[in-house]
């Protein structure tokens, strides 16, 4: 017959060092895994708004151009027409 041993303190103290060391590194690994989740997403939000916000002002100054206020803004910066549409703008508005 094979002896049955019951858990003695000394052996449910080891399993408790174990199961809180795992604990502990697994949720260090989750915070390290979940961090680097976050800030990618925060990185692509940033990137997206930031791309949309560049397109709307390319289309805002196109737009401008193309109705012959020749002079306008991107991004709080003046910039004037090229020449070549304002003379463009000059023989369509005569």
């Amino acid at each position: 017959m094979a002896a049955v041993e019951a858990l003695g303190t000394g052996d449910i103290t080891k399993i408790g060092v174990i199961v809180i060391v795992a604990l502990v590194l697994i949720g260090a690994l989750l915070s390290i895994v979940i961090t680097a989740i976050v800030a990618r997403v925060i990185i692509l939000v940033v990137v997206i708004a930031l791309g949309i916000l560049v397109w709307q002002q390319r289309t805002h100054v196109k737009n401008a151009i193309d109705n012959c206020k020749l002079s306008t803004t991107f991004f709080g910066v003046h910039i004037d027409a090229p020449n070549s549409v304002q003379q463009r703008c000059h023989q369509v508005n005569r």
